[in-house]
């Protein structure tokens, strides 16, 4: 269920780790580094790792979504096969389930007059691609995508604004290495104070040692 107080703050986002584990070490300790106590993990995941890192910090906010072959996690802050935050954040592991479970929600949204509300942000994973897609009245506009296989020797990060009224669709990516063969490691962070979303893509967890975000770059405000 949905909560009527204001969210605020940075949310990460992450999906399908499936069975890799040695780089979300890493992860959780940038998150550390940058501040970040509030994450949301939109499925195809296991838990230990993630419930160790929620209960290793008072304070800190697990957002959790699972799916047929992967367990729930009852002890994170909120859980579920779809998840609503604030009544205008949306996360589940298919578009499917966020479209379906909250299509009333984004039928209100959408039908309602633009006031400058902030944006309404359905989150998933599933599909291994990073990718941020606004919503419009009779196209829908992709703003990102990192679909190519060439992805998994560079790094790239990017911050786009979210504009108000609007309705977007965002998937982080996976967080894993596909088949053996190279890391795919993205993750996606929300800026819901100032309405922007960074896109992350990393070749090796190593990366995450030294990385920096974008949304806390003084050039980035």
């Amino acid at each position: 269920m949905g909560t009527a107080r204001q969210f605020k703050g940075v949310l990460a986002l992450i999906s399908d780790t499936h069975l890799y584990r040695a780089g979300l070490p890493l992860f959780f300790q940038f998150l550390e580094r940058v501040g970040i106590n509030r994450l949301a993990c939109l499925g195809d995941c296991e838990t230990e790792p993630f419930l160790a890192w929620f209960q290793a910090q008072a304070g800190r906010e697990l957002y959790w979504v699972h799916d047929v072959f992967w367990p729930d996690l009852p002890e994170a802050t909120r859980h579920g096969l779809s998840v609503a935050l604030a009544g205008r954040i949306f996360l589940a592991h298919t578009r499917a389930t966020a479209i379906v479970t909250y299509r009333r929600q984004i039928a209100a949204y959408k039908q309602a007059p633009a006031t400058g509300r902030p944006p309404l942000l359905i989150c998933h994973g599933h599909t291994h691609t990073p990718s941020v897609t606004r919503f419009g009245p009779s196209l829908n506009q992709i703003l990102y995508i990192n679909s190519t296989p060439r992805h998994a020797a560079h790094r790239r990060q990017e911050v786009l604004p979210l504009a108000a009224d609007a309705v977007y669709l965002i998937v982080p990516g996976a967080f894993t290495y596909e088949e053996g063969r190279f890391a795919n490691l993205n993750f996606a962070l929300l800026d819901l104070d100032h309405q922007k979303v960074e896109m992350i893509t990393l070749p090796h967890a190593d990366h995450l040692r030294t990385l920096t975000s974008l949304l806390f770059d003084p050039a980035q405000a």
